[in-house]
């Protein structure tokens, strides 16, 4: 697994790294440590990492590590910071959720949900870049969201065609686990789906081995003191606040998954919302975005990650995705636009796409 280190020494051909993004790479490898339970190995492969590198990249083993080494390389770099995805027990969070809920948020949801979605096709393919009117691929490559939660990536179509031969879900069940979650909170209960959905990202099941694993991050950690020829000290648990950041974080990161995809269909984006809508950080601000009346909704998690901050918008009449916002410290604001089609995977197998 490739971690902060292997990225610093591969940074030959930029300026130095400036303390910040090693004081962001140790307080989030920090937060990985502080987790009683220990990270269960999260679902997306090898290739969902690659999709998501110029954004987030969830945990492969220790999730936090993976995270901190994106923050450590693209501070450096000058590229979009990625979300903090420290590790996680991998349980459900106690079945509430806060008593105040976001009126807009709240009132769209129940605009959009229906009793039961017929959509043409049987899949989403959907292409990400930074244009918002063409949707032509770029580094992102292909997509393809079946309706049942299976995933499939691909850098260009071929590729796209050798995976989804092979038949394994890239996401691992992630994005299945996140669409039921959305779809439990549109039918009201929204406590056990925002509970569901601040573990959709972890294989069920799985048990780490915890010792192993904060050895790791302990080896890493004193990496980082010595880049930086300063001391090494013992990482502290986190604060109660922390832990509610770092819940709310996976909640964000998960509802976005399930909204990207399942964008066509209304009761997972009525979920979404009405998960959304109980996080106590989030603020929705209304905009316009290609021409069309929108709404942003942003996150962050201060006390976790410093200054970064995602913004996810969304059209302000139907909730359908078009686009994310992520700022890092000390960044500028990076843009991504969600250019999806429904199909059939008969007509991509057939390379009709």
């Amino acid at each position: 697994m490739i971690d902060e280190m292997d990225l610093l020494s591969g940074l030959k051909t930029v300026d130095p790294v400036r303390p910040p993004a090693y004081d962001q790479a140790r307080a989030v490898l920090r937060a990985a440590m502080a987790v009683d339970e220990g990270a269960p190995e999260p679902a997306p492969a090898a290739r969902r990492r690659a999709r998501w590198a110029t954004r987030r990249t969830v945990g492969f083993g220790a999730a936090a590590l993976t995270a901190a080494a994106a923050a450590v390389a693209l501070v450096a770099a000058s590229l979009p910071a990625p979300g903090h995805h420290p590790a996680a027990a991998g349980h459900p969070a106690p079945n509430t959720a806060p008593a105040a809920a976001n009126p807009v948020l709240t009132q769209l949801a129940a605009t959009i949900t229906v009793p039961q979605v017929t959509l043409p096709g049987n899949a989403t393919l959907e292409i990400r870049n930074q244009s918002p009117a063409s949707a032509t691929p770029g580094a992102n490559g292909y997509d393809l969201y079946l309706d049942n939660g299976t995933y499939y990536w691909g850098y260009d179509q071929s590729d796209l065609l050798q995976v989804i031969a092979s038949g394994q879900d890239t996401g691992q069940g992630a994005f299945k686990r996140s669409i039921a979650a959305a779809l439990v909170a549109a039918k009201g209960d929204v406590a056990t789906g925002r509970a569901q959905m601040s573990v959709a990202n972890f294989i069920p099941g799985s048990k780490p081995n915890t010792v192993q694993a904060q050895q790791a991050e302990i080896e890493k950690l004193k990496a980082i003191d010595k880049q930086r020829h300063v001391k090494y000290t013992p990482p502290k648990p986190l604060t109660a606040a922390q832990k509610a950041e770092q819940t709310d974080n996976l909640i964000w990161m998960n509802s976005n998954y399930a909204l990207t995809a399942a964008p066509e269909n209304p009761n997972v984006r009525a979920g979404v919302l009405r998960i959304l809508a109980t996080m106590p950080h989030v603020t929705v601000t209304h905009t316009t975005t290609a021409g069309q009346s929108t709404l942003t909704l942003s996150d962050s998690w201060p006390l976790l990650s410093g200054d970064d901050t995602e913004s996810t918008v969304i059209n302000a009449r139907t909730g359908l995705p078009i686009a994310t916002f992520d700022r890092g410290p000390g960044q500028p604001s990076a843009s991504t636009y969600y250019h999806a089609t429904r199909v059939t995977l008969a007509e991509v197998e057939a390379g009709k796409f």
